[in-house]
């Protein structure tokens, strides 16, 4: 029985030593920045996809999901709509496939068409991955019925390729990995050294590549990265092509910008977006001073912050573009030359930073919005409020009233449905600008009072933590604030509109929408930062919902929002006039003396129509 013991303890011992070498040897593969080639132009990597997948489940979009309430909501769709049918059967096969990391590489963009090579490693069956891949193949192959199939051999490797015209795609598996190219060469390359990398010749020993990547998240969910002189290069030549060489000068400028990388990282309950732009060179930019933040007050749950532009440079054909446009500019160009200014002595007047504030009370119906930017010479700052709020253009003046050491400037009643009624405010220290005048009296109140009132937040107070310290741009966004003011306003009115729209019950049940706290209690404030160093320039963005992500959401939900409508005009036969794509003409500025002639109504039997009648009467 001794005897037997030791033996036992062997036999374990090595089937240990065997169990975790073959594991090793079944889970490791070459890494994707060591497959793509260094002059690859766009690299999309996810490098560890059972750690996202481990990671989502604590993001607060995560948590919102298991909201019993969200989930009874989520019931119908889930059970009625065919897409997230299909998705459920995609995410059970990828889970049966195993993945581990994936990439795509674009490798040239010269020629028809870009060359790329894209891949994801997997620790499950091969036949696996061909089920996952089945129902594309057949798509492609339906889409192009003359293809032609074919099996060509690089070693003792099979690769699979799909022929139509001019375009291949390859197919291959190889140390781990799934592989698919529309160049055979690359293919071959990629499956030569798939289990041994490339080395000093892979996009991970590329110095942009190095150089960027380092200001990102080290293990992070998704990486991009763009080598720009080649698509620079690229654009260029393109418009030589076309007969639109592009300025010298810009030129210059736009090749300073080398590189570009993002990323995106799960940090618990929160995301982290980081972009970096690689322009070595440069000039590190001072700290912002967001001053506007004195004018926020507790209800305060945005801001934006933002440097202007040290000078204001617009050429000629911009000039005509904004008179076109804007059909009070060509008024305002005209009160400024009276006053002796031009337009490029913004930046002598204003700066140098530029805020917006964004305030919803408790049981206010909609938010209140105030811009402010910093006077830097307060009597040419007056001139240019005076040229914008004048009668030059024919309107009705602007009231005026000195209050509190700020002069006020109101605008004439709205006409039509909307009734806004902007205001402006002129001080040493800003121009504020709301869509009311209570609006911007409530701002110079909190800024006599001296104190910052969002800054004391400790919401506030923690999230700027959570970015470095901005140089160009800052933005502050309380999620919760939002959904609580917006999606407890108007879920009544979402209710009523689900309730009576006939082909949203297939999908959706208008009872059980979600409570707002259901939702709100899982969101925190989102927070971005933009800076600006000698290496570049580093945007960051940290929250439930990152900056950009909330701004796609938005898009996203106005378009949702507006295709039933658009959907039911076109197949009503509705066609947009071309005339309102046009941009509307300038009108003449009349001379301010001496005054002009008052021009006679026209009698409706006179052959000279009324416009040339009123050109000719300002002449």
């Amino acid at each position: 029985m001794k005897k037997v013991i030791p033996a036992v303890i062997v036999l374990v011992a090595i089937a240990a030593v065997a169990f975790m070498y073959f594991k090793k040897a079944v889970i490791h593969h070459v890494p994707a920045t060591d497959l793509a080639p260094a002059e690859t132009i766009f690299f999309v990597h996810l490098p560890d996809l059972p750690r996202t997948a481990e990671r989502w489940p604590k993001t607060a979009l995560a948590q919102i999901g298991e909201e019993p309430e969200v989930k009874a909501f989520l019931a119908k769709p889930r059970a009625n709509a065919p897409q997230m049918k299909l998705w459920e059967q995609k995410f059970a096969q990828l889970e049966r496939v195993a993945p581990g990391e994936a990439f795509i590489a674009v490798t040239s963009i010269e020629g028809n068409q870009p060359r790329f090579i894209a891949g994801f490693s997997f620790i499950g069956r091969k036949t696996e991955v061909q089920a996952l891949l089945a129902e594309p193949r057949e798509e492609f192959k339906r889409n192009w019925p003359a293809g032609k199939s074919d099996v060509v051999m690089q070693g003792a490797t099979e690769i699979e390729t799909f022929t139509y015209q001019d375009t291949t795609i390859g197919e291959a598996f190889r140390g781990g990995w799934y592989f698919v190219a529309n160049d055979l060469d690359l293919l071959r390359q990629t499956v030569d050294i798939a289990e041994k990398g490339l080395g000093e010749k892979g996009i991970g020993a590329n110095e942009l590549y190095r150089k960027s990547t380092a200001h990102l998240p080290a293990d992070g969910e998704v990486v991009l990265f763009a080598q720009l002189a080649s698509i620079t290069d690229r654009i260029t030549s393109l418009l030589v092509t076309s007969g639109q060489a592009p300025d010298p000068k810009e030129l210059a400028e736009i090749k300073k910008y080398q590189a570009i990388a993002w990323g995106t990282k799960f940090e618990n309950a929160l995301m982290r977006d980081t972009l970096f732009i690689l322009s070595p060179g440069g000039t590190a930019e001072p700290p912002l001073a967001q001053r506007a933040l004195a004018l926020s007050d507790p209800n305060t749950f945005l801001v934006y912050s933002s440097a202007l532009p040290k000078s204001v440079d617009i050429s000629n054909s911009s000039l005509g573009m904004f008179s076109a446009m804007l059909p009070g500019y060509a008024a305002f160009e005209h009160g400024l030359t009276e006053k002796g200014l031009k337009l490029s002595d913004f930046s002598k007047a204003f700066g140098p930073e530029f805020g917006l504030l964004i305030n919803w009370g408790q049981g206010a119906p909609q938010p209140s919005t105030l811009l402010a930017m910093d006077v830097q010479d307060p009597a040419v700052a007056k001139k240019f409020v005076d040229a914008f709020t004048d009668d030059s253009s024919g309107s009705a003046p602007w009231g005026r009233e000195d209050k509190d050491g700020s002069t006020i400037y109101q605008s004439p009643p709205a006409q039509g449905l909307l009734s806004i009624s902007p205001a402006v405010a002129l001080n040493d220290r800003f121009l504020v600008i709301g869509f009311s005048q209570p609006e911007v009296l409530a701002g110079l109140a909190h800024l006599k009072e001296g104190k910052a009132a969002i800054s004391a937040s400790p919401a506030f107070a923690d999230a700027i933590k959570a970015v470095g310290t901005p140089t160009s741009g800052f933005g502050y966004l309380d999620l919760k604030t939002l959904v609580e003011r917006s999606y407890g306003t108007f879920r009544p009115f979402l209710a009523m509109t689900l309730a009576f729209a006939p082909d949203s019950a297939k999908y959706v049940d208008a009872g059980k929408l979600p409570s707002t706290e259901s939702i709100s209690k899982h969101l925190s404030p989102a927070v971005y930062s933009q800076s600006v160093t000698a290496d570049g320039t580093l945007v960051e963005s940290v929250g439930p919902l990152t900056f950009n992500q909330v701004i796609g959401v938005s898009i996203g939900g106005a378009i949702a929002a507006a295709f039933p409508m658009i959907e039911n005009a076109v197949a009503g036969g509705l066609k947009l006039d071309p005339s309102l794509l046009q941009a509307p003409q300038p009108q003449p500025v009349q001379p301010a003396a001496p005054p002009p002639a008052p021009i006679a109504k026209p009698d409706s039997t006179s052959a000279t129509p009324p416009a040339e009648k009123a050109a000719s009467a300002g002449q």
